[in-house]
C-alpha cells in the first residue's frame, strides 16, 4: 500500500488546526463545530525533461529530468452552531491562507500519512504558499435562520517551495 494522507488524523498550516472537528449539543441536536479536511491532494508534481531537437540524428533522444513544482489541493468544510460562528469561522480560516510577508509566502503544512500491510503512521512536513481561500456563497445552500447550524465548503491550493516532502 502506498504512503497516503490519513484524514481521521490532525492537519495544520501555520499552527492552524484544518482537520478537528467537534460535536455538540444544541437545543437537543448535535451539531457539528470545527474544520475538516475531506480530500487532500500532495501528488501533482511537474517533470522538466529536455528534448533532442536532432533525435533522428544522433539518436539521443531524451535528455535527463529535473523535479518541477509540487501543487497541493484541499479541499473542506467548515462547521459551527450558527450562521454568524460559520462565516466566523470561514473568515479565520481565510486570514491564515493570505501569504504572510517576511517569510515570501511560505509556511509548514503538516499531516500524517499511513502505509503498508501493518499500519505505520508517519508526520509530513512541507514548506508551501497558499493561494487564497475559495468557497462559495449560495442561497440553497446557505438559506434558513440566522440561529441554525452551517456548513460551508472551501478549497485551497498550495505551491511548494521545494517539491520534496519531508
Amino acid at each position: 500500500m502506498a504512503s497516503v494522507p490519513d484524514l481521521t488524523r490532525a492537519i495544520s498550516f501555520g499552527g492552524v488546526a484544518l482537520n478537528t472537528v467537534t460535536a455538540s449539543l444544541v437545543n437537543g441536536k448535535t451539531v457539528l463545530v470545527g474544520c475538516t479536511v475531506d480530500s487532500f491532494d500532495p501528488t501533482e508534481l511537474e517533470i522538466r525533461q529536455f528534448t533532442e531537437p536532432l533525435a533522428l540524428a544522433d539518436g539521443i533522444d531524451v535528455g535527463g529530468t529535473w523535479l518541477g513544482a509540487r501543487k497541493l489541493a484541499m479541499r473542506g468544510t467548515v462547521y459551527d452552531k450558527t450562521r454568524g460562528e460559520a462565516y466566523a469561522r470561514l473568515a479565520t480560516l481565510e486570514a491564515a491562507m493570505i501569504a504572510t510577508s517576511g517569510t515570501l509566502g511560505f509556511t509548514n503544512l503538516t499531516w500524517y500519512t499511513i502505509s503498508g500491510v501493518t499500519p505505520t503512521v508517519t508526520q509530513k512536513t512541507i514548506s508551501v504558499r497558499p493561494n487564497g481561500l475559495r468557497y462559495t456563497i449560495d442561497r440553497d445552500m446557505h438559506g434558513g435562520l440566522d440561529s441554525d447550524p452551517l456548513a460551508i465548503m472551501w478549497s485551497v491550493t498550495f505551491y511548494a517551495k521545494n517539491p520534496s516532502i519531508t
